[in-house]
């Protein structure tokens, strides 16, 4: 069903929005009584507007969204939800999905009896949007018509080179999007343009291009972003907002030039995942309990460890979200910043213009900050601002990379920190890494061998089951679908402060923090292979044996 749109005409909502004036709307109506013509038609003939100013006009009077087809990407799957006589009677189109929602595009929005057949046909809910008349008839004419032709025919189709390119864009992003990818790298070859795409973690191949479509597939992904076409010798970064497949995203584009040609890597955001639950993430409930409390510390540094796409930005929004309030004003610096976050006051390195973490960091503690978010502590002048900023009464957060907890103290020592000011400043480290998630739909049984449970701190028991990957559509083939984290979390106890203080090292606080309870990742990650999450595989690719400490 769809939502009640406010009850008002066509003509007044175009007088209301100062498109044409009262006179213009009398002399619109008997011109389309004299021809037979709706209002919208007879106004367009006279000249009085035009198509991008009635829908823009229609999306502000009705408070619904305006879909601007040269920025959005379709998915001709979804397309084919509604039946085309349907689509090209009424003048409308589905355009994305979300879940449980259908979004369609309307050029006559107020149309009851066209919003009463699409509501017939789909048992979603619909999401109706506005566009230009134009724009619909033309995408009704392409993703209908492309359902029957080949990819060679519909090539021809579009009208050369630059066509080619947007559309092979566009069916890159959906793809990705389709397949839940994190990157999009595209790869000058000899031969061709290899098209790789990052899932769960992994790098898998897509697809290939002809050699001779990389300048074109380059230039549209430049403009896309605002970058220089013409610059092919330096590296260039940007970004670009797209809505896909009825999902919103931000685009991150890295340039790079090789000796055979400038390869690009698109990492996609989705910003519907802004509102992350730390129930969501991975913790078990005694690990989550101490995480949350420490949180509600006054004052203390937090910080959240792993090597680089194991899963911390997110750990920390996760905690952002957590105890972000009315009365709490939070800052962050971030480099680069990944979501906007309600309520949240988000600062952007920017070497050019000369915004550092220290130097954002030395302002963001003048405007009365009660959390301090700090993207990465990457340097020793970082690292002393944070521990003051803890000792002077903020929560401060951030990231640090390092292969464990207990290696975040060595990792501050070796930035020539003084012990006893990480003894008194540090509260939490959390480690964490991703692990790739069984596909629910063809996960496989099994008894491991007894030397291998042993070998897993596990009695022996015959009945044991396991799970291991197998494959099918659902998962294309690869036997797992998403990812969930696991953690090691360090508490700073009196015992560990002691250490802190006399520079012991990592296995010795490791010890220590075994002997009070720490989890540690290979621990978590036995956990979740014996729930029936992961493999065994999975986790013996991701964490370190405990004995090697």
């Amino acid at each position: 069903m769809t939502e009640p749109l406010p009850k008002k005409r066509f003509g007044d909502i175009l007088v209301d929005g100062g498109l044409i004036t009262p006179t213009q709307l009398q002399q619109g109506l008997n011109y389309g009584r004299e021809r037979d013509l709706k209002l919208g038609e007879s106004l367009r003939e006279l000249g009085f507007v035009n198509d991008l100013a009635v829908a823009r006009t229609l999306a502000k009077q009705l408070k619904i969204p305006y879909a601007d087809f040269d920025k959005v990407v379709i998915d001709p799957e979804v397309v084919q939800l509604i039946p085309e006589n349907i689509s090209r009677k009424f003048k409308l189109i589905a355009i994305g999905q979300r879940p449980e929602e259908i979004l369609v595009a309307f050029a006559d929005p107020l149309n009851i009896f066209a919003i009463d057949e699409v509501n017939r046909h789909l048992e979603q809910k619909i999401i109706i949007c506005v566009s230009e008349e134009s724009k619909i008839v033309q995408a009704i004419e392409k993703l209908y018509i492309a359902e029957s032709q080949s990819p060679a025919e519909e090539s021809s189709l579009e009208g050369g080179a630059d066509s080619a390119a947007v559309n092979a864009v566009n069916e890159l992003l959906l793809r990705a999007v389709r397949e839940e990818a994190s990157d999009i790298h595209l790869e000058p070859e000899n031969e061709n343009v290899r098209v790789r795409i990052r899932v769960d973690g992994l790098l898998r191949h897509l697809r290939d291009f002809p050699a001779d479509m990389l300048p074109s597939l380059v230039s549209r992904i430049k403009i896309l972003s605002q970058l220089d076409i013409g610059e092919r010798r330096k590296p260039q970064d940007g970004r670009f907002e797209m809505p896909i497949g009825g999902r919103d995203f931000d685009i991150r584009v890295s340039v790079l030039p090789l000796n055979n040609g400038e390869k690009i890597v698109l990492r996609l955001l989705d910003k519907q995942k802004i509102n992350i639950n730390l129930a969501d993430l991975g913790f078990e409930s005694d690990q989550q309990k101490i995480f949350e409390n420490h949180l509600s510390s006054p004052h203390e540094i937090i910080l959240v460890t792993g090597p680089t796409g194991s899963g911390k930005t997110t750990t920390l929004y996760g905690a952002l979200n957590q105890i972000n309030s009315i009365e709490k004003n939070i800052v962050t610096v971030e480099d680069p910043v990944e979501y906007n976050l309600a309520g949240v006051n988000q600062v952007q390195v920017n070497l050019k213009a000369g915004v550092t973490f220290v130097s954002a960091l030395r302002s963001i503690l003048r405007q009365d900050p009660d959390i301090v978010m700090i993207g990465e502590i990457r340097d020793a002048e970082t690292a002393e601002i944070a521990i003051q900023s803890a000792l002077t009464g903020h929560l401060v957060l951030s990231t640090l990379h390092t292969n464990d907890s207990c290696g975040a103290v060595a990792r501050l020592l070796d930035m020539s920190i003084p012990p006893f000011l990480i003894a008194s400043s540090l509260g939490l480290v959390i480690a964490q890494r991703l692990l790739r998630k069984l596909c629910t739909h063809c996960r496989k049984p099994y008894n491991p061998p007894e030397k291998l449970q042993l070998e897993l701190g596990l009695t022996y028991d015959p009945k044991r089951v396991f799970y291991k990957p197998a494959g099918c559509r659902q998962c294309e083939y690869n036997g797992y679908r998403g990812r969930i984290a696991i953690y090691e979390i360090l508490t700073i106890s009196q015992a560990v402060e002691n250490l802190i203080m006399t520079r012991a090292s990592s296995r010795k606080l490791y010890r220590q923090a075994m002997k009070e309870g720490l989890i540690s990742l290979r621990q978590a990650g036995r956990e979740k292979m014996m729930s029936g999450i992961t493999s065994l595989d999975e986790v013996l690719r991701v964490t370190m044996d405990t004995r090697e400490q």
